[in-house]
């Protein structure tokens, strides 16, 4: 996957939002613990070109710090329920929410890639990451978790 020319995907997460609860402090114990993780029902508006394998961002949004926090691949879905979309997600790596250097802040996003819609405004959740941007985006986060490690 590394060398092709493949779109990645940006779904949100907020820990304040009553409609979806995601246990993130349970992933991100059995992450630490060297396992990875398989979440399902996140919700998605983009449908056309998701497919299994896929890589996955997640955003957290809401409260600050605000930024991405976590990395999987889709591994299943885009699947249709009670006329919404959702995919299942299997993440290998998620870092601690709690602090913006842990994270890739959505200001950092915003100042290095500033024609990617990354916040809210513009439907950015739950859309594509351009092929342009992957590559990068992909060594960030990795030297983000080699840093953390």
């Amino acid at each position: 996957m590394e060398n092709k020319k493949e779109k990645g995907f940006l779904l949100g997460w907020n820990p304040n939002s009553k409609e979806w609860h995601w246990d993130y402090e349970k992933v991100y114990s059995e992450i630490q613990n060297g396992k990875k993780v398989k979440t399902t029902g996140w919700r998605t508006r983009a449908i056309q070109e998701v497919k299994i394998g896929m890589e996955v961002f997640i955003m957290k949004l809401g409260e600050e710090p605000k930024g991405i926090i976590a990395h999987g691949h889709v591994v299943k879905g885009p699947y249709l329920e009670n006329e919404t979309y959702y995919v299942d997600i299997e993440f290998d790596s998620i870092q601690n929410v709690d602090d913006e250097k842990n994270i890739i802040s959505l200001t950092e996003l915003k100042n290095k890639f500033k024609d990617k819609k990354w916040d809210s405004q513009g439907d950015a959740v739950g859309s594509y990451i351009d092929e342009t941007i992957l590559p990068e985006l992909r060594e960030m986060w990795n030297e983000l978790v080699k840093k953390d490690n």
